[in-house]
């Protein structure tokens, strides 16, 4: 697909873009799913498929919002703090993977 790319925003349609998902997965690029646009049995049946990736290259997902998910690589870092609560007396941030 394309070499300098390192985050693909995907928006799928139909059960079968989750191949195109899936292979920006296993080339290890951060990969951003909108799956608003389909129904919830069809985002299950994505996110099934898509975990086969996931699962293959130690990646990791994160679901980012409703229907939003994220795949994140293994040789990535990140920061969720989304599910931080925040606290004027903690200075320490929590990096998931590093």
């Amino acid at each position: 697909m394309v070499d300098n790319i390192d985050i693909v925003f995907l928006k799928p349609t139909k059960f079968e873009d989750c191949v195109i998902c899936a292979n920006y997965i296993k080339e290890d690029k951060i990969v951003n799913m909108n799956l608003s646009q389909l129904d919830d049995n069809e985002s299950r049946r994505v996110l099934d498929y898509i975990a086969g990736a996931i699962f293959i290259t130690k990646a990791e997902i994160v679901n980012v919002g409703n229907k939003i998910f994220c795949s994140i690589p293994s040789n990535r870092n990140f920061l969720n703090e989304m599910n931080r609560e925040t606290s004027h007396e903690e200075e320490e941030v929590e990096i998931v993977r590093g």
